[in-house]
């Protein structure tokens, strides 16, 4: 068989099963494009937990008339114009790939939607599997916009098999994801966001959680777990700044010897240092950088290494938002984008993982890391002290 280019609806579909590879990776990119729109109340609304269908519904900005032609586009997106501004962007989305993806791994896929100009008269639309307009109508709708999302991975028979198979695991792997936008995104978008998740089967609807839309942490950790969650928790704010390392100076300025540091920052919650405050799992530990739920692998076993100097039989529970600039980091490493690249990583690891001092955590602080030859941090100066 000779070389030959594949079809573009194969392309496609083979592309699609890529972004969207479970229910909550499609239930992750509809949240995150209600976020985008500046919604401060997004509902989901799953029915048969997500196996007949995925519905979300936000007061966002809602989209405009003549962009319905390319809502569901590949690589069309109001996020970004040229990869340059992959190191500038703020949105959570930017790729282009997410509706188009699910229009081609869904059995339907429906869009209403009404701007502030437009409501409150809002328009269906119904796309078909290549991410087209298939039809356009007039229905009520005040500013935003809900997306419907029916029998999804319909068109791929093995991994539809695999869902309905495993469909209360799939459906509380995405609540899982669902508890992490509500905890940090959720407090920090928009001024605050209220989230409600439901779940629809033939014995009624279920709320599984809801959020105020306050702009707290401590307070949508209440609305998801119970004020017992809370028990044991302090403050989590870190200041410190990170060494360039010198294989990330070469690849920006290869003629560039000068010594730059980044500015990082680590806040959220975390259990008291004290024996018995934590937790016999790590199930509860969400990361974070500049708000973007992320797998943190160096900087989630830093932060449990440094915990169990205190507490050697458990781990914390943990909150975190790793604040840096956004050339600090890539976040166009996987269609997911829960893989994110740090620059200088290990230096920052390292800063992370300094010896805390009997009674208090204080974290030193150093215009320099790594560590000396002594093992201590040079120029330390303390940062913040979390009383346990």
């Amino acid at each position: 068989m000779s070389i030959t280019a594949i079809d573009a609806h194969s392309v496609h579909r083979i592309t699609s099963g890529q972004v969207v590879v479970d229910l909550q990776s499609a239930v992750k990119e509809l949240v995150e494009n209600s976020l985008d729109a500046g919604a401060t109340s997004i509902e989901v609304r799953f029915q048969n937990h997500g196996l007949k269908s995925i519905e979300i519904v936000d007061n966002g900005s809602g989209i405009a008339p003549k962009d319905y032609d390319s809502i569901a586009l590949k690589h069309y997106t109001s996020k970004l114009a040229s990869f340059e501004d992959l190191s500038r962007v703020l949105t959570f989305g930017f790729r282009g790939e997410a509706l188009s993806s699910l229009c081609a791994l869904t059995d339907g896929f429906t869009v209403t939607t009404a701007t502030s100009s437009e409501s409150p008269m809002g328009t269906v639309i119904e796309m078909d599997r290549n991410g087209k307009v298939r039809s356009k109508g007039k229905i009520a709708r005040q500013r935003g916009t809900t997306v419907t999302v029916s029998n999804l991975f319909k068109p791929l028979p093995v991994r539809r098999k695999e869902l309905e198979r495993n469909t209360k695991r799939e459906f509380q792997k995405a609540l899982n994801l669902l508890h992490a936008y509500a905890l940090v995104p959720c407090a920090l978008e928009n001024k605050g966001v209220r989230l409600t998740v439901s779940n629809q089967t033939e014995g009624g609807q279920v709320v599984q959680f809801k959020t105020d839309g306050s702009p707290s942490i401590r307070t949508s950790v209440l609305a998801v777990w119970g004020s017992k969650a809370l028990e044991n928790i302090v403050d989590l704010d870190l200041s410190f700044d990170v060494e360039t390392e010198k294989s990330v100076l070469r690849r920006v300025d290869p003629d560039n010897d000068i010594s730059v540091v980044t500015p990082v920052k680590v806040q959220g919650l975390i259990s008291k240092f004290a024996v018995g405050a934590g937790r016999t799992s790590v199930d509860r530990q969400f990361f974070f950088v500049n708000g973007r739920p992320f797998n943190p692998g160096k900087v989630q076993k830093a932060i449990n290494e440094v915990y169990r100097t205190f507490n050697i039989n458990q781990s914390p529970f943990v909150i975190a938002n790793v604040i840096l600039p956004t050339n600090a980091c890539d976040i166009n490493v996987s269609p997911d984008k829960r893989t994110i690249f740090l620059h200088s990583e290990n230096n920052l690891v390292q800063a992370l993982k300094v010896r805390p001092y009997i009674g208090h955590w204080k974290l030193c602080s150093s215009s320099r890391f790594p560590l000396a030859p002594t093992g201590r941090a040079r120029n330390c100066v303390f940062v913040r002290t979390i009383n346990v």
